[in-house]
């Protein structure tokens, strides 16, 4: 493994440069810089073939002997992050090799990309945890980054495709859920989705939002149980709706924070649950559990399959929306004209599965971060 490193991190680590005695893979050599986050010296290493990046946060004089392993452990958290799978992870390493070889920096272009990929890790310090190294559930927010040089293609998908070209076979592989999701329309209306298991329930919320193509504009719940009179009594929302004073009215209500539970760990215990929307149209849908399927070669999140048109927000419910589309379908009805130009302003449109598929690839990533085994 060769690791080409700034001076000031020759200067930190205190040792000599080495000489390559020939030319370098770039696929399996890393660019490294060091800087200092909350007080605390952290190392960027960006691959220079695919320009993804990961961090130790934290690093200190103790560990500069582990540094070795701590690479190793910095690229394990980097490939899981995107769902590589464990024998292509161990795969890499055994081709990187056992010599571990710290260079001075040899491309202006690397050393360019690495001080990006340091302003890019400074925008969620913020956020890391003080007794963690890795931040590996921050990864996927830094790695959705583009690189110019790739012809303004995403860093994590030169991964992939990187990866993929080495070792001449699919190199993804996660615990998914395919889930069947059915709005309460008077019309069809249902997707099909597929989304790895480790996602918490305000990504899900999320991809229902981009499936459905609502704009979150309204409050949400997911529905666990109800009472005898289908009153929800155990629910999952984020925790900012909790002090909503309609909440507190019901002391029974057990409500738990949707960032820090995951799709499997609810499906895993019952299969099927309710996802509401828009508390005044009251938007439903009946999310259920179809299978797990242990090693999906696809594993963000998608759409599998799309039927129906779904409601344009504020349209007042599955009666609402019903009149609305009869008058839109009927150029001779009176209020054609203004019901036309109503949707249109509502930025309404039929059924796009690949706008679907579109929206859920490119916002997935921008939620609350995922947790890691």
């Amino acid at each position: 493994m060769v690791i080409e490193c700034t001076k000031k991190l020759l200067d930190f680590l205190g040792v000599k440069p080495q000489k390559l005695t020939s030319e370098t893979d770039p696929l399996f050599s890393w660019t490294a810089n060091l800087i200092i986050l909350n007080r605390r010296k952290t190392l960027v290493a960006v691959n220079n073939a695919t320009k993804c990046c990961f961090m130790l946060y934290g690093l200190t004089a103790k560990s500069i002997s582990k540094l070795p392993e701590l690479m190793k452990d910095g690229i394990r958290a980097v490939l899981h992050s995107e769902y590589i799978a464990p024998e292509i992870i161990e795969k890499y390493l055994d081709d990187c090799g056992d010599d571990f070889t710290l260079t001075t920096t040899a491309s202006r272009s690397d050393v360019a990309y690495c001080n990006k990929a340091c302003e890019r890790v400074e925008r969620f310090v913020n956020l890391f945890e003080s007794d963690k190294m890795l931040q590996q559930k921050y990864l996927p927010w830094i790695n959705d980054d583009m690189s110019a040089k790739d012809n303004y293609s995403f860093v994590y998908e030169n991964l992939i495709t990187t990866l993929t070209e080495r070792y001449s076979a699919p190199v993804q592989s996660a615990h998914v859920a395919e889930l069947e999701v059915t709005l309460d329309l008077l019309t069809p209306c249902k997707r099909t989705l597929v989304v790895p298991s480790n996602l918490n329930f305000y990504q899900l919320h999320r991809i229902l939002q981009d499936a459905f193509e609502w704009h979150d504009c309204h409050l949400h719940q997911f529905v666990l149980t109800r009472d005898e009179y289908e009153r929800p009594m155990k629910i999952i929302q984020p925790e900012f709706m909790k002090n909503e004073d309609w909440i507190a009215l019901d002391e029974s209500l057990e409500s738990t924070d949707s960032t820090t539970v995951t799709v499997r760990e609810i499906f895993e215990s019952q299969k099927n649950l309710d996802y509401e929307y828009d508390f005044g149209d009251g938007w439903i849908h009946t999310i259920k559990l179809k299978r797990f399927i242990p090693d999906c070669t696809i594993p963000y999140p998608h759409c599998d399959k799309a039927i129906g048109d779904a409601p344009m927000e504020d349209s007042g419910g599955p009666c609402g929306f019903d009149a609305k589309m009869k008058i839109l379908n009927d150029p001779d009805h009176p209020d054609h004209e203004w019901i036309s130009e109503w949707v249109q302003s509502a930025w309404w449109h039929p059924l796009d599965f690949d706008a679907i598929n579109r929206r859920i690839r490119q916002e997935h990533r921008r939620c609350i971060p995922v947790q890691y085994d």
